[in-house]
Formats: C-alpha cells, structure tokens, sequence
C-alpha cells in the first residue's frame, strides 16, 4: 500500500493581518516586516497534510467514512455489506476508506473483518447522518433518451449488466487516494441530486458534471486499467478504469475514446475527449468515482 499519500486535516488558523495600503501613512513597509515572521510561523504550524490532497470524510449518504484501523503489522481483510473496503494508509494510519450509498438511512453502522487468516472477527462502527440533495429539473429534446422504445431495451438491459459487472469490479492492489481533477472546468455540485427528466422522476445524480467545451481531453485521476468502454444508450461513449480495491472511475458522454479495453493507465494520461453523446443537454464530463459497489461524490477526492 502507498504510504505517500496525505489526509487533508480540518485545521483552520483564525488570524486577521492587514496588508501594506500605501494611502495608509501609519502604516509603513518597517512595520510589514514585523508582520513576515508571523505568517511564517503559521506556515511553519500547519500539518503536511494540508499541502496535498486526501479524501475528506463527509458521514452522509453519497459520502465517506474513513474509519482508522490501528497500526497493526497484518493484513487487513474488512468489508462493509459484505463487499470488500479499500484500505490504506493516510499519514502512517492504516485506515478504511469507505463509500457511503446514496439510499442509506442515516443511523449506525459498521465494518466489519479480520487480520491475516486469524478467526476473531473485528467491528468497527460508524454513524450516518441525514443530507437533503436538491431536485433538478431537466429537459431532453430527444424523448427516446426518457421513454426508450420497446426495441432500445434489450440493449439498454444488457448495458445495464455490463455496467454493474465494472462498478462492482475488485482487484487487490495499491490505490492512490489523491486524484486529479479529469479535465478543466466549472464543477456544477450536482451529485447526488434527484433529477426530473421532461417531468418524470429518475434516480439520483451518481456522479459529478464539469462543464467544458466539446473535445477538450480528459485525463486519468489515477493510474488504473480499463474494465469497460464502448457506446452505451444513455451515458453515450464512457470508460470505466479500475484504479484498485473497488475504486472505480466512469467517464460518460465523451465525444471520442482513446484508449482499449485492458490497457494499463498512468495517472494524467488522456482516455478520451468531452463530447454530447447519450442523454444529455450540451457538451459536459459525467464523471463518477466508485467505492466498494456504490457511487461517492467524487469531490471529495480532490485538492
């Protein structure tokens, strides 16, 4: 596992400083550096952390918990709803990260598993709390991408299974938590929002759009291998890249592919381009980011 991966600490330093105002006459360039070894010392004070990016516990449906193991030199074997958890180590804690579905209840739960082959089963618990997403209202000119006909959906079902085959996917290797943002642009907030499709309701937003032009590349968040691609009813050209331990990133909409089924993935590279293609209203990237079989904000993950 990749001990060079920071968490983002909730640290805040409440400080006021005034800086130099040159129509201010008490206020000269002797008495700015008087003021210089203070910032110093608040930049010397912050933790590490803050300098890279980590995922950031949010206990709420969509979220995710990061739940510390312990330091205990065994290999951990924890799942939550019995679907497998990625474990890491953030600042030299080996810790659970784990997703949060949207359709969770807010109470207690827990993770539960064991070290190396031993037999005591161990259990971790965590609460959930309530979040209200907002509701969207969205029109689609092409009525066949709300109401399919009755020829789409034997395709549209056989998308759907290729589909959970690659969220679901697991492979046991080390993950890099620090993700790139996949292309540049406005970031709408819109995960986890209830959608209304020409005035009939659908489920929730899984993933995150970014507003960009149409053609602009997309880059990998993480490095990672393709598990799916291909031209699908509703999301229109997507990848799927299994970045390990059931981290999973789907790209939606893109206008072009540029990678094959299986190929390995470096960390930045480009594996398409935005495009309008499926259900959609105008060029943007669907991007949804996956843990242990459920769709998290993918903003969590990043700077």
């Amino acid at each position: 596992m990749n001990g060079n991966i920071y968490q983002k600490f909730e640290f805040y330093v409440r400080v006021s400083i005034t800086m130099y105002n040159p129509d201010d006459l008490e206020f000269t360039p002797a008495r700015m550096h008087k003021i210089f070894p203070s910032i110093l010392l608040i930049l010397i004070l912050l933790p590490a952390g803050m300098l890279l990016a980590a995922p950031i516990q949010s206990m709420v449906p969509g979220g995710v918990a990061i739940i510390e193991l312990g330091n205990v030199d065994k290999t951990p074997h924890f799942k939550f709803r019995n679907k497998p958890v990625l474990v890491t180590h953030l600042n030299d804690r080996l810790v659970a990260i784990v997703g949060l579905a949207l359709n969770l209840r807010p109470g207690d739960y827990f993770i539960s598993g064991h070290w190396d082959n031993e037999s005591a089963l161990l259990k971790k618990f965590f609460t959930i709390n309530d979040k209200q997403y907002s509701t969207q209202h969205i029109n689609i000119e092409d009525d066949r991408k709300v109401n399919p006909y009755a020829s789409d959906m034997d395709r549209i079902l056989t998308e759907q299974k290729r589909q959970n085959r690659a969220k679901n996917h697991y492979s046991n290797k080390a993950v890099d938590v620090d993700l790139l943002q996949p292309v540049a642009g406005i970031m709408t907030g819109s995960f986890g929002r209830r959608r209304i499709f020409n005035g009939q309701s659908r489920r929730p937003h899984s993933g995150m759009d970014i507003a960009a032009n149409e053609g602009v590349p997309v880059a990998a968040p993480a490095n990672g291998t393709v598990i799916e691609l291909g031209d699908f009813f509703f999301s229109g050209n997507l990848v799927y890249i299994d970045h390990g331990q059931g981290m999973i990133s789907m790209f939606a909409h893109l206008s072009e592919i540029d990678v094959e089924l299986g190929q390995q993935i470096e960390k930045g590279q480009i594996i398409g381009k935005v495009g309008a293609t499926g259900r959609v209203t105008g060029p943007h990237l669907h991007w949804s980011l996956g843990l242990n079989g459920t769709w998290v904000d993918p903003s969590l993950f990043l700077p």
